[in-house]
């Protein structure tokens, strides 16, 4: 099997997973926060909301796109892998929908849209999903107007190599490590097989960097509040963990 057929397949099992999982997201991070645990929302990387464009990747049940509409966005396109995603998302947008302020969009980020260039592109917790990481940021680089920002978030690549183990804390997984992983029956679902590959953070910067991106501001933020999170260290977004290994790193690119 090629390359390309190999991750069109999986990109494909993705999407069953996430229509299978995607009611238990309903409610997750949404802006102004940026990942678990409330991260980010005291860090204003969206000064200025009011009249610009935007395009969400992953944007999921549509809470990030109402945000920016409520705080006087002109236009919001939103791009989502999973159907069931898209279908709540519309029900929560419908009016600004209707006005042609929001413009939601059913397919994959590794595919170019046809869309007027924007101010600003974002993702929470959605673009390391990406099969094609060098075609996804080509993708959102054209997207953006000259002097737009691209500012996105995802697990940080050490938090995924730590685990709760008698008692402690220990690292599990080689952090050099960048083999996609497979995570059969994903949040407990039967079939449902979600495919992911943890990246190096270097290796994001070079990738950005590849892309043409400007990379003017880099987050390790601390854990907040438990939104998203336990207080089980031995749950994945463990508070108790992310006090001691960054949970997320945010991003915040610039197109020159």
């Amino acid at each position: 099997m090629g390359a390309e057929n190999s991750s069109n397949k999986i990109i494909s099992e993705n999407q069953k997973t996430w229509d299978a999982v995607a009611h238990e997201f309903f409610e997750a991070c949404a802006l102004p926060v940026w990942g678990p645990f409330g991260i980010g929302d005291d860090l204003n990387l969206i000064p200025k909301i009011k009249d610009k464009t935007f395009l969400e990747i992953a944007c999921g049940s549509g809470r990030s796109i109402k945000y920016l509409i409520g705080n006087g966005a002109r236009k919001v396109y939103g791009l989502d892998l999973s159907n069931t995603q898209i279908v709540e998302a519309t029900r929560f947008n419908t009016e600004a929908i209707a006005d042609n302020k929001v413009v939601l969009i059913h397919g994959k980020m590794e595919d170019e849209l046809n869309i007027e260039p924007v101010d600003v592109v974002f993702s929470i917790y959605g673009v390391g999903w990406t099969q094609d990481p060098e075609q996804t940021f080509k993708n959102i680089y054209s997207y953006l107007k000259p002097g737009g920002q691209f500012i996105w978030s995802w697990d940080h690549s050490l938090f995924s190599d730590v685990v709760y183990e008698d008692g402690k804390f220990i690292v599990e997984h080689e952090y050099h490590d960048e083999e996609p992983i497979v995570l059969p029956n994903w949040k407990k679902k039967q079939g449902a097989t979600a495919h992911l590959t943890y990246r190096k953070v270097s290796s994001w910067f070079k990738l950005l960097r590849d892309a043409g991106f400007e990379v003017i501001g880099y987050y390790e933020p601390e854990p907040k509040t438990l939104d998203r999170g336990s207080e089980d260290p031995t749950k994945y977004y463990a508070i108790q963990k992310a006090k001691k290994v960054p949970c997320s790193f945010i991003f915040v690119c610039k197109k020159n």
